[in-house]
């Protein structure tokens, strides 16, 4: 049971946070690969160039920690954050309201759909 709770756990946090997750490994897969590329083209290299390069390099590397850094931290807040449901609405001012189902609920009797079909017959005589 705790293995199935673990799995909805985590399959609930992934859905909530899955641009977080998205980010974080394409950060760390460029991290590997401007580490070695830059590598390489330093030690092929020289002079004025050696000292460019290792500044794109460590740039491009202390960028891609603080993407790295920032994704964490934004997956460790939504992991934190309660669960409530995803509403659509939630950021405006109005929710839409069914008046439909207010008028219904409001009635003072609410009848079935043989008590319509009667009444409406009832009627007409």
């Amino acid at each position: 049971m705790f293995k199935v709770l673990k799995y909805l756990l985590f399959a609930n946090l992934y859905n909530r946070a899955r641009k977080s997750f998205f980010i974080l490994f394409g950060s760390i897969i460029s991290l590997i690969l401007i580490s070695l590329i830059i590598n390489d083209a330093v030690s092929v290299s020289s002079g004025m160039s050696v000292f460019v390069l290792l500044i794109i390099k460590w740039v491009s590397i202390l960028t891609l920690i603080g993407l790295i850094g920032f994704s964490v931290l934004k997956i460790i807040n939504v992991a934190t954050s309660p669960f409530t449901t995803e509403n659509k609405y939630m950021n405006t001012k109005e929710v839409p309201v069914d008046t439909r189902k207010d008028r219904i609920l409001n009635k003072e009797r609410l009848f079935t759909k043989s008590d319509s079909i009667l009444q409406k017959y009832m009627k007409d005589q």
